[in-house]
């Protein structure tokens, strides 16, 4: 297995310190954040999904193209994929971000899959969206590319099986399946090795992240019930509600040296994508310990 970066968690450095801090911990592969960002934003602190300095525009001129795979060339680092937000059924920004994905010797795309939000119904939306990757597996192998499918929380694809159903009557030389164990923290938990075997072909990247569940804050009569097994409640008619939020790799709820066990034991030898959202530590420390992580624990399972 192979080691990349996903850009949406590298906020604050740009492509060619990117790509050299990238180099200097040993993670060959960039997964490029693709997305407008305005001059409004640009003016505000970095963060992952506003104003973030490794992120390349959908609209990207020649000029801003060169200067990204100037970065990726000049530190002998390679460019995997995009990851766009496109709405599921955009048709037209698909095919122009495939075309961009060509000029950036990217080999897969992220596309989009429809929200769940209670409010239609999920067989409404796998309709459409079955209808939507029809055409997508149509311009992915016209472009010689990947159309990828994340698994990801408030989505109809929450989860290995979910996106398996949806994707599981394509060719997987052009649709696949982006699994993320950290999302499925959220949403979508499933045991790991029996969301791989199920996958199977359709297995195309593993994002790499963690997040964990506690208590809302706040004074509940229910709070030391939730904290230790055997409390009596406080009030057994006022549930407590609990918030998912990220954590470092080795401190969240995922095990990451089962899941790299797992993988390994379905054959899986692509890439491994950091995409660490909880603030822990710069950039620059979040590369070089995510890398001696990996590294050492697939050693230790070898």
């Amino acid at each position: 297995m192979k080691l990349s970066v996903f850009t949406v968690a590298t906020a604050d450095v740009t492509p060619e310190e990117l790509c050299r801090e990238a180099a200097a911990a040993g993670i060959e592969g960039i997964e490029w954040r693709c997305k407008e960002i305005s001059a409004e934003t640009r003016l505000e602190a970095p963060s992952f999904w506003g104003n973030n300095h490794s992120t390349l525009s959908p609209l990207a001129s020649e000029e801003e193209i060169g200067r990204f795979k100037q970065a990726v060339d000049n530190y002998g680092r390679k460019t995997l994929a995009l990851a766009p937000y496109i709405q599921c059924g955009d048709l037209e920004t698909t095919e122009r971000i495939f075309k961009l994905a060509n000029r950036m010797d990217a080999s897969m795309v992220r596309v989009g899959v429809p929200a769940y939000n209670r409010t239609r119904s999920y067989n409404e939306l796998y309709d459409q969206a079955v209808v939507y990757l029809q055409e997508v597996e149509v311009l992915a192998k016209e472009h010689n590319l990947k159309a990828l499918v994340e698994t990801h929380h408030y989505t109809i694809a929450p989860s290995a099986s979910l996106a398996h159903r949806l994707v599981s009557g394509f060719n997987p030389d052009h649709i696949g399946v982006i699994y993320d164990p950290g999302n499925m923290v959220h949403e979508g938990y499933e045991n790991f090795r029996l969301g791989l075997e199920l996958l199977g072909p359709y297995l195309a990247h593993v994002h790499v992240k963690n997040a964990g569940w506690l208590p809302a804050g706040g004074d509940h009569p229910n709070s030391a019930a939730a904290a230790v097994q055997g409390t009596v409640e406080g009030d057994s008619l006022q549930p407590i509600d609990w918030t998912c939020s990220w954590r470092p790799i080795a401190s969240g709820v995922i095990p990451w040296k089962q899941v790299l066990t797992d993988l390994k034991a379905v054959k899986y030898d692509g890439w491994l994508g950091l995409e660490d959202f909880s603030g822990t530590y710069n950039t620059v420390t979040m590369l070089a310990k995510y890398a001696q992580q990996m590294n050492q624990w697939m050693e230790e399972i070898e």
